[in-house]
């Protein structure tokens, strides 16, 4: 069938087709399918930068939205596109090994060139072989598009900040379907707009230039992963651990850890760090080799908490102490633990990659989903660690309530972070004062009525027990996805207004105004 769009070379998904429904299956579906319209009329796989200048023009001319893919992981479906709109997937667009993924040296240092097709799992096995590192998230298959214009929040926040911090030079594609280079020196306002402000709506993003971390200046860095059978006293003990860290000014810049918790039936294979084989040899016996041979990695039995944490070795920081690592493997647990530490002289670039999960979804069902960062630090006083546990509890103690719970808590705070220094820095990343940063999602399988319920008791107590200011995070957008009625959840008031200019400098016609979760351009 000859292309809609004279010129276009590469797959075009029309609505009402078994290939359109398999492309257009995005992490939001399940829950906002009905809710929101994520029906684009067409969606489109460019094979290369000149495919997507003529969407772009073409568009631009005939008043057509275009919503941008990478790997469509984004909670509140703005990836995607309603029927009067397209969406432009690059997952598959630019995937050429040395030409869409190679490393450069200059000056002393080592950058990264990549595309936004990669996912991170793909990612970080590049950089494993090649003895380098950076800061990302933990979800394998988010492709790097997405993850690097809301930030890249990831397991290294407190020791090296965000991902988008290294970030030095983008290439995009802009509203006149032109080829453009963007630094923060030679166009810091488009710098500043696609590194944190509305992603995805000021131009289609194609490659970065990052700065990246040699193993080579980070030996001896170590790393442990501790999966505890879930109990609610274990849990309130390692929360105390992170709320007390939380509120320490005093914190080592080196190290980062975070506490999660799963409800029964998670995949354990996935969160952990290493084969098949070797979880099986660290599972107890009474677990692995029981009666039923009940241990079924894939739909594991058990609600676990798992514990990722580790120290950098970073020149002119303090010098390893074991004290964190050791306070959270004696945590009491009356049941059973997993434990994996990085044998010593791992590398830095293969800890990172130890906080990789293996799929890209916890529990196969619609959800409902909060993300929410503190700046409190005075958790540990306020009794913030009893109230999670219970409200936790209320979900994972109670077998067949069709519901499962999903949940991270993560330290960022403390003077010597590298999180909230990175506020000047020529990006419009937000809410970088938060000590403290948690996800409690809740996914349902037919009692969606129940998964809102205790969502909203959730709701009124974080403000009594958690932070008395709602500040969310980009990646983990929820709720209304009206910007005009959330923005100040995502924005301070200076860096709202400043992105609303340079939206209506840099997306005109509202080419990239595909969906409702934007930035609006200034009148």
């Amino acid at each position: 069938m000859a292309s809609t769009f004279q010129g276009f070379q590469g797959n075009e998904f029309t609505p009402n087709t078994p290939a359109y429904a398999r492309a257009n299956n995005i992490y939001a579906t399940s829950s906002y399918g009905e809710e929101r319209d994520l029906k684009p009329k067409q969606i489109l796989q460019p094979s290369s930068t000149e495919d997507i200048q003529v969407i772009v023009k073409n568009c631009a001319a005939q008043g057509v939205p275009i919503a941008i893919r990478t790997g469509g992981h984004q909670y509140s479906g703005a990836s995607s596109t309603g029927s009067k709109g397209i969406q432009l997937d690059l997952k598959p667009t630019f995937r050429r090994p040395k030409i869409d993924l190679h490393l450069e040296r200059a000056d002393g240092k080592v950058y990264l060139r990549s595309s936004v097709s990669w996912m991170l799992t793909e990612m970080m096995n590049f950089l494993k072989d090649n003895g380098v590192f950076m800061p990302t998230g933990q979800c394998a298959e988010v492709c790097l598009g997405g993850h690097v214009q809301t930030g890249g929040y990831g397991m290294l926040a407190r020791s090296f900040g965000l991902l988008g911090d290294y970030v030095r030079e983008l290439t995009i594609v802009d509203h006149r379907g032109e080829v453009v280079k963007v630094t923060k020196e030679c166009n810091p306002d488009l710098f500043f707009g696609l590194l944190g402000g509305s992603p995805g709506n000021l131009g289609v993003v194609t490659h970065f230039k990052i700065e990246v971390q040699e193993d080579s200046k980070h030996k001896g860095s170590k790393g442990q992963w501790v999966g505890f059978h879930y109990r609610d006293n274990t849990y309130k003990a390692l929360l105390d651990i992170l709320v007390r860290k939380g509120d320490d000014p005093d914190f080592p810049r080196g190290y980062d850890f975070t506490i999660n918790v799963v409800s029964r039936q998670a995949n354990l294979l996935d969160l952990f760090p290493g084969s098949e084989a070797e979880l099986h040899k660290r599972l107890p016996d009474a677990i692995d080799n029981g009666k039923e041979n009940n241990a079924d990695l894939l739909k594991f039995k058990y609600a676990m908490i798992v514990v990722w944490a580790q120290w950098v070795n970073i020149p002119g920081e303090p010098a390893y102490s074991p004290a964190l690592f050791d306070e959270i493997l004696n945590v009491p647990n009356d049941s059973f633990k997993i434990v994996k530490a990085s044998p010593e002289g791992t590398p830095m670039s293969h800890i990172a990659s130890m906080w990789l999960t293996g799929s890209s979804r916890e529990f196969p069902y619609p959800y409902v989903k909060r993300t929410n960062s503190t700046r409190s630090t005075s958790l540990s006083k306020d009794g913030w660690a009893d109230w999670f546990v219970g409200r936790v509890n209320d979900v994972v103690k109670t077998k067949g309530n069709g519901l499962w719970i999903s949940s991270q808590m993560q330290v960022y705070g403390g003077k010597n972070s590298m999180f909230p220094k990175g506020v000047g820095n020529g990006t419009s990343y937000c809410n970088r004062d938060a000590t403290i940063s948690g996800t409690w999602d809740v996914f349902y399988s037919e009692t969606k009525e129940a998964a809102d319920a205790w969502q909203k008791k959730n709701d009124e107590g974080v403000v009594q027990h958690y932070s008395k200011e709602d500040q969310r995070v980009l990646w983990g957008s929820w709720g209304d996805w009206d910007m005009k009625n959330v923005w100040k959840h995502y924005y301070d008031e200076a860096t709202y207004r400043k992105v609303q200019d340079i939206r209506k400098t840099y997306d005109p016609k509202g080419t990239f105004t595909a969906n409702p979760f934007c930035v609006e351009a200034s009148k």
